[in-house]
């Protein structure tokens, strides 16, 4: 394989990589989660299809009343999120996937998490994919599991790549797209950042044929950008250090001095020429890539613990409100505790249906008449003349505890 490799004739040239972006709109967000959780993208109405990844996720429908926040949500929680420490259900598949099998499939998530049950339990279960994957990460990692940490990828990290489909000058035009799998473990210091398996992307930028006079064919590659574990774009090069490699390389397979040499010029891995024929790497050919530049980015740690369980616990704005009211508690023969420095001002309140917040201020009433703060002042002082404390004292209460009793 390697010596096809050499032999095929390619010449890639070094050209600057273009980040495939984050989808932005709900379909585009919609049909990611698609594919990684079924395979492909499905049909429907977007409400038909949210629905759809909530129940094989979680076991039900998330409550909310905007799709944005919905699909945000589901995005962040199953593909990818900047901010999080733990990681995606996506992430924690490929960690768990690749600690059993030593690689990454390109399967749906439904198939991959039976595969790994039938491996790990000797059979697949049923059942929302958060729990059966935190099973499983119970089941593999006991008492640890793998966090997400910062981490700096130094430029011109070289790593082996294997190609995923054939590419030659045959079958190919310019513009192709081209995909790739990391062939080899990528960690900086204890942390893994791009795991055998991860995938990578390019496209084709020429295609010259065979010519007459049997001047032989070429075919330009760009190999773009690899993506981490935390499905992080990073981009990638066919740099110097990665022509040194695939020197070491044409040296192992015994190609000639004349051949070894022609990886030298800027922008060119290959000039193994065959004069007059087509250039035809198969799937499964390997050669080697680097970092563009060095890159700030996410990498997995294994640490103590054991994994957390991924709820669908984020709602949306107007859950949260409703949630708020709910919180909000009701004088009813309350007691209000004065934390101030001398522990004093305990007053027992019996004005039935009046609503604070915790910083002390009244919002609402069971009857139609709002009162100010200063009118339950008054309303508290007539009713309770026995008390040796009205509400005025309580002008320089830090914080108020209410408790219902």
């Amino acid at each position: 394989m390697k010596r096809a490799i050499l032999v095929a004739g390619i010449t890639m040239m070094l050209i600057g990589s273009v980040s495939a972006m984050e989808p932005v709109t709900l379909n585009g967000k919609m049909d990611k989660l698609d594919s990684a959780v079924f395979g492909g993208v499905q049909n429907g109405s977007l409400i038909h299809r949210v629905d759809a990844v909530d129940s094989v996720i979680y076991g039900k429908s998330r409550k909310g009343d905007g799709l944005d926040e919905r699909v945000s949500n589901l995005y962040s929680e199953v593909i990818h999120d900047d901010e999080g420490e733990t990681p995606s259900l996506g992430t924690r598949a490929n960690a768990l996937e690749y600690y059993i099998t030593d690689g990454i499939k390109q399967t749906s998530l439904e198939e991959r998490v039976q595969d790994m049950e039938s491996t790990v339990f000797g059979a697949a279960k049923t059942g929302p994919l958060n729990k059966r994957i935190n099973e499983l990460e119970k089941e593999v990692y006991g008492n640890r599991h793998f966090a997400m940490q910062n981490i700096e990828l130094p430029a011109n990290t070289v790593f082996k790549i294997a190609l995923n489909e054939d590419v030659g000058t045959k079958t190919n035009e310019e513009g192709d797209s081209v995909s790739f799998t990391v062939e080899e473990d990528v960690v900086v210091g204890n942390v893994l950042v791009l795991p055998k398996g991860a995938q990578g992307s390019g496209v084709v930028t020429k295609v010259v044929k065979p010519r007459s006079f049997g001047r032989s064919g070429s075919l330009d590659i760009a190999f773009d950008q690899v993506f981490s574990i935390d499905e992080e774009e990073i981009p990638t090069v066919l740099g110097p250090e990665a022509r040194e490699k695939l020197k070491m390389e044409a040296a192992a397979v015994g190609a000639s001095a004349v051949g070894a040499l022609a990886l030298g010029p800027i922008g060119l891995v290959g000039g193994f020429f065959v004069k007059g024929k087509d250039v035809e790497m198969p799937a499964g050919s390997t050669l080697y890539i680097q970092t563009k530049e060095t890159v700030q980015t996410r990498g997995m740690v294994m640490v103590p613990g054991e994994p957390e369980l991924i709820l669908n616990e984020k709602v949306s704005s107007s859950a949260k409100q409703e949630d708020a009211k709910k919180d909000t508690k009701t004088l009813n023969e309350t007691e209000v505790i004065n934390l101030s420095k001398d522990e004093k001002g305990v007053v027992k309140v019996k004005n039935a249906g009046k609503t604070v917040s915790e910083n002390n201020k009244a919002v609402s009433a069971n009857n139609k008449d709002e009162k100010t703060e200063e009118n339950i002042k008054k309303d508290s002082s007539k009713e309770n003349k026995k008390e040796s404390k009205t509400l005025k004292d309580a002008d320089d209460i830090s914080m108020v505890i209410v408790r219902n009793e």
